[in-house]
């Protein structure tokens, strides 16, 4: 049985293989440079899992505002699905946003993206509203979900 995923700071270097995976995943991904220019600002965070053979499998980047944070991305290489690297990139993002003082974390999730709502609310995310055609590529809406962090969910 493999080991549970570990989340490691995402570094400069591994911005090629991070575009290729969203490349891969998303039908309208961010760009090699659109990864360069988030990360670059203060406010902005972001997380890698590697796999057994040391190639980056997943990835996340979080921003946090005042007291409010938001998941701005997430993948995983679809071959790596359903062994944890999701949910351990979630949970560092949310120690990352705590430790910053968040108390409330919002994302947005293509409304048909089922698996990835499931880890959302595996992690104590609710659904807060709908963004109506949020998405381009193909034009979708987008489910907002939220997360209290000083309870655990946002229903308390």
């Amino acid at each position: 049985m493999a080991p549970p995923p570990v989340a490691r700071q995402l570094r400069a270097d591994d911005l090629s293989r991070v575009a290729e995976i969203e490349a891969g995943v998303f039908s309208d991904p961010w760009s090699k440079r659109s990864f360069e220019e988030m990360l670059a600002q203060d406010t902005v965070h972001g997380f890698a899992v590697d796999g057994e053979d040391g190639l980056l499998i997943g990835y996340g980047v979080c921003s946090v505002v005042a007291d409010e944070g938001e998941i701005l991305n997430l993948a995983v290489e679809p071959g790596a699905r359903g062994r944890g690297v999701g949910t351990a990139l979630i949970a560092v993002m949310l120690d990352w946003l705590r430790a910053r003082g968040s108390g409330r974390v919002f994302l947005e999730v293509r409304s048909s993206n089922e698996a990835a709502i499931g880890v959302y609310r595996k992690a104590g995310f609710v659904p807060l509203g709908t963004r109506r055609s949020y998405y381009r590529h193909p034009r979708e809406d987008a489910l907002t979900m939220t997360l209290d962090l000083a309870f655990g969910d946002a229903r308390k």
